[in-house]
């Protein structure tokens, strides 16, 4: 019996190939999306403790240029959050993409393969009664020769 061998194999490794990529390309968007939630959850506490620190100066006597320097940190720091969020919803953006091309590269990896398999359950069945054509020939060879 010969073995099995699909013709568009190469097709099927290529596919498979970029399943893994679209896999990696998630993952490091998930991961750059953690990232990136994780210093805008940095800025946010950052921007409170200036709050508070702003809050508890103006209740103590402080000068005038003192108070302005920390509302303008203070305001600066809110344009990084700002900045951040804008960042994150990117990222967001970039893994739903990725997401998306990944779904796509797993159904046509299913898709070859069950292309695959069907050739294969055809190539096990033409082999299947090859075998049996050329067993009932020996059979009525024996036959034939035994009632001569």
């Amino acid at each position: 019996m010969k073995a099995f061998r699909f013709h568009l194999q190469k097709v099927l490794d290529l596919k498979e190939k970029e399943k893994e990529q679209a896999e990696w390309a998630f993952g490091k968007s998930v991961q750059r999306r953690n990232e990136e939630k994780n210093k805008l959850l940095r800025l946010a506490e950052h921007l409170e403790e200036m709050t508070e620190k702003l809050h508890s100066i103006q209740a103590n006597l402080c000068s005038a240029a003192q108070l302005h320097e920390m509302n303008r940190y203070r305001q600066s720091v809110e344009r990084s959050v700002a900045t951040q969020r804008r960042t994150l919803y990117g990222c967001e953006q970039e893994v739903e993409q990725c997401k998306h091309r990944l779904t796509e590269r797993m159904q046509e990896t299913q898709l070859w393969q069950r292309l695959r398999e069907k050739a294969q359950e055809h190539f096990v069945e033409t082999e299947k009664n090859h075998e049996q054509k050329w067993l009932d020939e020996i059979g009525t060879q024996l036959y034939l020769r035994r009632s001569l």
